[in-house]
Parts: structure tokens; sequence; C-alpha cells
């Protein structure tokens, strides 16, 4: 028996276009935002979903709320898949990072899955907790296919834990404003499918 997860990034905040690092912050979607979300919905709508799950920071749900109203189905919130928290760096230009936390940045080039920002919490922590959410999801939809709205790092956490890959290989996946990717599961290993297909989007891409 076997699960199929569809896993899609929520759409575009006024964050993400302004390059500000979002983590914990709870943003609504910009107009571009809805688009995306209306666009990846309806794309997983026509896999017939058997439940929805969803991180609990609005854009998510806001996100994930298009699809229950093509399918009918209310999204389920899972803390394991809400974003990093990125601490003291919350609500800062990317562009600024290097020159306001040159410490962390290097131990991040270095070492990403360990390397802590100031108030908040590894990314290897994230994906932990990713992956505990993901496998919790397929055990209790066996067999049947389901969408989870999400954010990047924990999406791309699935995505590496499912590959083999370690927290910093991060980067060698590239999930998108309001693409989707998908996972098959069989048991506690799985098959990537897809990642980052936005062929519904136009869709930049967008570090946080």
């Amino acid at each position: 028996m076997s699960t199929i997860l569809t896993l899609i990034r929520h759409g575009e905040t006024k964050a993400n276009k302004e390059g500000i690092v979002l983590g914990t912050s709870d943003l609504p979607l910009t107009d571009l935002g809805k688009i995306q979300a209306e666009a990846a919905a309806r794309r997983a709508a026509m896999f017939r979903p058997k439940a929805v799950y969803c991180s609990p920071y609005f854009r998510a749900v806001e996100s994930a709320n298009y699809l229950q109203i093509l399918t009918g189905l209310s999204p389920i919130r899972i803390a394991g898949l809400r974003e990093m928290n990125f601490g003291d760096m919350e609500g800062i230009k990317a562009s600024r990072m290097e020159e306001l936390y040159p410490e962390y940045m290097a131990q991040w080039r270095s070492d990403a899955a360990t390397t802590r920002p100031p108030g908040g919490e590894t990314l290897g922590e994230v994906h932990d907790r990713a992956w505990k959410a993901f496998l919790k999801i397929a055990e209790e939809c066996d067999n049947e296919h389901v969408i989870v709205v999400a954010h990047l790092f924990p999406i791309q956490g699935i995505i590496c834990r499912t590959l083999g890959l370690n927290p910093n290989q991060y980067n060698r996946i590239r999930v998108d404003l309001g693409s989707l990717s998908s996972v098959q599961v069989k048991g506690k290993s799985g098959i990537v499918l897809g990642v980052n297909d936005t062929s519904r989007l136009n869709s930049g891409h967008n570090s946080f």
C-alpha cells in the first residue's frame, strides 16, 4: 500500500515580494499570491484528494482554503509543517543578512543543518519535524492521495529526506511559490514523483 502526497508551497506574500526574511510572521497573500494559490489548488483538485493538510501560518491556511472551495475538504493544520523560526533575523531584508549577521552566515555556509539563528531553530530541526509530520500524514491516509500546503524549508526537508540527502543539500532543490511537488510513500521510505511544478503559474523564485 502507498500514499501519494502532493506538496504545495503557499502563494506570494508581501515579505516574499520585498525579499524579507519570513518565518513565523503571519502575513496574508498578495494579489499575485492568491492567483498562485488558486492555480495550484485547481491543479491539485484534479487528483481528487482524500484530505488536505497545511501549516498553521495564515499564508498556508489561506492557500489551502482554495482547495476547500474546490474539494469541500477542510484543511487540517499540522504544527510540524510551519516554516523555519529565524528568531532575531525575522523581518530583515535578506540582502542584509551578510551585513547584520556575518558570523551566522559564515557558519550557515559551512553547516546549515546545525547553525542556529539567534533565538531561532536550526535547519536540521525543521527537516526533522517536517519529516515526522509527513510520516504521520502518510500513516493516517494510507493508500490515498492527499495535499499538503506548507513552506519552502519544510518542503525541501521532506524532499531531501526522501532522496536521502542531508539538510546541507537543501539548495539543490528549488521550490517556487505556488509550486507543486509530489512524493509517493511506502512504509517509511518514499519516491519523489515530481518537484517544483509551476506549469500553471508565472511564479518567480523567492528565497524566503
